[in-house]
């Protein structure tokens, strides 16, 4: 049997199927484009075995076909479009369309091929504008507000899959990840908020100068293997009493970046950043400026799940893998 992805040429998407492989799974990536080079390179050396696909994920009929031609029985629907403001005022009819209704199609593809379970991908983005009034962010006690198209469908993406489920019998688990940063983060045409670790790693990388904001409110970040690996303990929790759950480091983790800076600059030769309260001057992007709660994970650590990496421990690694990509990031 083998585990579908779609949209696993994505940044979370990559680091999904890299997880997957490494334990000698069968993977088959759905995606409108090819896996990149490199890691194609990478993920020779790994155990398992992968097929690559290209197919639009709004093509129901086309998808069951290739779960039953594959012998798929379990299901990551990432296929989505991570819309930024300017997409969501050009285009918002597609943001929905690609991002809900492309995930009713895969919902209804898995049932047809008979699916054994699905990990429905939601966002840190339902949480809204609970992030600024709430210090601690739960699956029950805190209100989903979304604001931004995005998180309106991951919202209805949750609650769509979460219905469907029980009315078709399906084993649907929905996954609330935070703001992730790490490998294979990248550029693709179709996530607009690309985060700051990303811009700071291209930054040096160039050799240029970074100029972060005078103040880096608290941010709820999570490291990318780490949510790989919290998506496959979910894959493979038994009959789990929940089915909402934030996949998060549970750490308010903001001015320790840093440190991630700081650590460029051994990576960069010539590479320098500094701070500024000139907003004119700043070219880190955040996606906020205003002090923000942290998602507690407390719910998903009761099934036997918490994450590896703290800032210490993830700057280390990310910055190995930056430092072996020839090519850049």
């Amino acid at each position: 049997m083998s585990v579908m992805v779609t949209g696993g040429t994505g940044f979370v998407g990559l680091n999904l199927v890299e997880a997957l492989l490494g334990r000698g799974e069968e993977v088959v990536v759905v995606a409108l484009d090819d896996v990149p080079a490199p890691a194609l390179r990478a993920f020779a050396g790994l155990p398992g075995r992968l097929v690559v696909e290209r197919m639009d994920v709004r093509d129901g009929a086309g998808l069951a076909g290739l779960m039953r031609r594959h012998g798929v029985d379990r299901l990551f629907p990432f296929a989505a479009i991570t819309s930024g403001p300017e997409r969501e005022a050009e285009t918002p009819e597609l943001v929905i369309e690609v991002n809900l209704l492309g995930f009713i199609a895969q919902l209804r593809a898995a049932r047809e091929a008979g699916v054994r379970r699905v990990i429905a991908p939601s966002s840190a983005s339902v949480y809204g504008e609970s992030f600024f009034t709430h210090a601690r962010l739960d699956e029950v006690n805190t209100p989903p507000v979304p604001v931004g198209v995005y998180g309106v469908t991951k919202y209805a993406l949750e609650r769509t899959g979460l219905r469907l489920g029980a009315l078709w019998g399906m084993d649907v688990i929905v996954a609330r990840i935070g703001g992730v940063f790490g490998p294979w983060e990248r550029e693709t045409g179709l996530r607009d908020m690309v985060g700051p670790h990303w811009h700071l790693a291209r930054i040096a990388h160039a050799r240029g100068e970074a100029v972060l904001p005078a103040v880096i409110p608290a941010y709820t970040w999570v490291y990318a293997r780490d949510v790989a690996e919290g998506l496959l303990h979910l894959l493979d929790l038994a009959a789990p009493a929940d089915r909402v759950f934030n996949i998060c480091s549970g750490m308010a983790w903001g001015e320790v970046i840093v440190d991630w800076a700081e650590r460029l600059v051994g990576i960069y030769p010539g590479f320098r950043w500094r701070r500024s309260g000139d907003a004119g001057e700043v070219n880190v992007r955040f996606s906020e400026v205003r002090a923000r709660g942290a998602m507690d994970v407390s719910r998903v650590a009761g099934t036997g799940w918490r994450p590896r990496f703290g800032p210490g421990e993830a700057y280390a690694d990310y910055g190995d893998w930056v430092g072996g990509m020839a090519g850049g990031v």
